[in-house]
């Protein structure tokens, strides 16, 4: 009879145990995905950002690849493929962010929708200075927008030196 007594009372203490910590769970899940909705909205916002972001900076790079070309800094040739490359600036970048691609992959997919080649952006690479050339060797989004960036700041470096170059009246 007590072993009857003390066995039945294990077994309801072990079933406050189990229930106590199934509720314990359920209050830890409720935080779990209170705290997993409030991330998402963090990423959701941060994405909704970063395209934005990528967006106004297309318009400023293609901007500035237009006025290079304007103030002849740049031939018809380099012109077509930089300008290519700062138009697809966004979908390059969000191509390697969004979906894993890497450079090249994110670039050729750009590309299949325009009558340039990946040997065409690869010529005019060639002719770009150093340090330019470097930031393209990379074959991630970083070193495209490095890319991106380093050859307008060249084009408009050529640009100050001319201005500075010049005798003043």
């Amino acid at each position: 009879m007590i072993v009857a007594f003390s066995v039945i009372g294990l077994l309801i203490l072990l079933l406050i145990y189990f229930v106590l910590r199934a509720q314990n769970q359920q209050k830890e899940l409720a935080l779990l995905r209170h705290s997993n909705k409030q991330t998402n909205n963090k990423v959701n916002y941060a994405y909704r950002n970063l395209v934005l972001v990528n967006d106004l900076l297309e318009k400023n790079l293609v901007l500035r690849i237009e006025s290079a070309f304007k103030s002849r800094l740049i031939d018809q040739n380099q012109y077509n493929v930089l300008h290519m490359l700062m138009r697809n600036f966004s979908n390059i970048v969000m191509g390697c962010c969004e979906k894993g691609l890497s450079f090249e992959e994110s670039l050729n997919k750009a590309l299949s929708y325009e009558e340039l080649t990946l040997e065409d952006v690869k010529e005019v690479v060639k002719g770009l200075p150093s340090n330019v050339r470097m930031t393209w060797s990379k074959n991630t989004s970083d070193g495209f927008i490095a890319f991106c960036h380093a050859v307008t700041s060249a084009i408009s470096g050529t640009t100050k030196s001319e201005k500075s170059d010049a005798p003043q009246a």
